[in-house]
This record gives structure tokens, C-alpha cells and sequence, in this order.
């Protein structure tokens, strides 16, 4: 063999040895923490956090469901948004453990996501998304003029049908829609380095009204024990804020259990 087809196939074998690598690499988690604020310190959030209306982002969020909540029992979420200038997108989210055997080699090359509600132990999930929704989509299903299932891609369709065979998207309803506030990027914590989010959520039904206070931050974690040290100091800076404690309550299931009182989310 010629001394050029020797490092040719040498390159070719290193090649193939990185590719493999890569594909039996984890994927990396992305990291949330989040932070349900009382309606008891919502006032106080507020003046600590200064928040200012008209420096906020508007926003229309939407969840899908059976009437019998099947998708939730099923461990998927539905939900599209829609920016005041009409653009939208959807996410479909599937809440699993990532070592829950029961997902599908589909499932499982979906980046792996961590929320930490809570000090101690995340919920996980992996999420679908579709930002290319057509401008005034949302509204068009909101009116009832376009069914739920437009504002959802093939894929998201799929990962849909690979948790709930033949499963029929015309039984959707709405809960919603949720009028949103959002600030971004515009305060620190105290005692917590990164910069947190806040989302301020008005629902109304009924005559019944209730608002949402949420703060919120993304971090970058190498290993599980950094994310729980940074929920910690998040958490612990919060609390000195005067924000509250950690509840493990999220703005999804408050809102599809007051759009349909009396159920539980699973």
C-alpha cells in the first residue's frame, strides 16, 4: 500500500472515531429556574423588582388540550404565543425523565431540558418548536377561523402520534388566550449573578380574573450539581428580595386549571 492511501484511510478512521464520539456524546441540558411569586408577595415583588409597563414585551399565550386534559395525561404540553406585532410560534413539550425507558430513539435526540421549581430536583422535558407561524395565526385560532392543529409543524405532529396513536387534533379546546407582560434582561438579584426574566400573566374567564408572577433565569451548567447550586443561590436571593419560596407551581398548570377548573394536571 502507497504511502498516500495509508494516511488517507488513517484521516478516514479518525474521522469516523470523532463522528462516533459525537453521537454517543449526551446532549448537553439546558437549565431554567423558575419562580412562582405569590399573590401574598406579588406587591412586593414588584417594588422590589421596579417593573415598569411600559418597558415591557406584550404577548398572547395559548394552551391546547382535550377536555379530558389526555394530552397532559400523556406527559405533553401544547402551547403557541403570539408577539403584539402578530409574529408567533408554537412548542410542543413532552415532560420525561431522561431516563424514563420509555422514550423513543426520536425522542431522546431532542435536546434534554431542566427546570428547577424547586431546591431540589428538576423536572425534565424536551421540547419541539416552530417559529415560522404566519403573522395574526394565533388570533385566526383564537377566533375560531383556524383549527389548533395549523399552528402545529409535521414533526411536532409526529411527536405527538409517537406518545398517542391516531390521536384526533380536532378534539383540541383552548385554554387561553392569557394576556402576557414580559421583561427581559433588565434586572439582577441581589447575591445571583446572571440577569432573571419576569412575566406577568392576566388571565380572565368568567369574570373571575387571576395574575401570574413569574421570575425566571437561564444558566449554563456543566453538571447537575452546579444547576442545583445556582437554583440554591437563585433561590436564596429571591427569598432575601422578598419574592417568597419556591412553591414547584408553573404558569402551565395554573393556567389550564383555571381555564378549566376542578381538574389536575398529571
Amino acid at each position: 500500500m502507497t504511502t498516500w492511501k495509508l494516511c488517507v484511510l488513517i484521516v478516514l478512521a479518525a474521522l469516523l472515531c470523532d463522528a462516533k464520539a459525537g453521537a454517543d456524546a449526551p446532549l448537553e441540558r439546558k437549565n431554567e429556574i423558575k419562580l412562582f411569586v405569590t399573590a401574598a408577595n406579588t406587591e412586593q415583588a414588584l417594588e422590589a423588582l421596579g417593573l415598569d409597563e411600559r418597558k415591557s414585551k406584550k404577548r398572547t399565550v395559548c394552551f391546547f388540550d382535550t377536555g379530558e386534559r389526555l394530552l397532559s395525561a400523556n406527559h405533553l404540553i401544547l402551547r403557541a404565543r403570539q408577539s403584539k406585532k402578530g409574529r408567533g410560534d408554537s412548542t410542543v413539550k413532552l415532560r420525561a425523565h431522561e431516563d424514563d425507558t420509555a422514550l423513543s430513539e426520536a425522542e431522546r435526540a431532542i435536546q434534554p431540558e431542566q427546570d428547577w421549581t424547586n431546591e431540589n430536583e428538576p423536572t425534565h422535558s424536551r421540547s419541539l418548536g416552530n417559529k415560522s407561524l404566519a403573522k395574526g395565526m394565533v388570533t385566526e385560532v383564537i377566533s375560531g377561523r383556524l383549527p389548533a392543529s395549523a399552528l402545529f409543524n409535521q414533526q411536532q405532529h409526529d411527536l405527538v402520534a409517537g406518545r398517542m396513536i391516531d390521536f384526533d387534533w380536532s378534539g383540541l379546546r383552548l385554554y387561553g388566550p392569557v394576556d402576557v407582560m414580559v421583561w427581559k434582561q433588565q434586572w439582577k438579584l441581589d447575591g445571583f449573578p446572571e440577569d432573571v426574566t419576569v412575566e406577568l400573566w392576566q388571565m380572565q374567564k368568567e369574570g373571575k380574573l387571576l395574575d401570574i408572577l413569574e421570575v425566571s433565569t437561564k444558566v449554563r451548567a456543566d453538571t447537575d450539581e452546579q444547576a442545583r447550586e445556582l437554583a440554591h443561590r437563585f433561590f436564596a436571593a429571591a427569598r432575601a428580595a422578598g419574592l417568597g419560596e419556591p412553591t414547584g407551581q408553573t404558569k402551565t398548570q395554573m393556567t389550564l386549571d383555571f381555564f378549566q377548573p376542578g381538574r389536575v394536571t398529571r
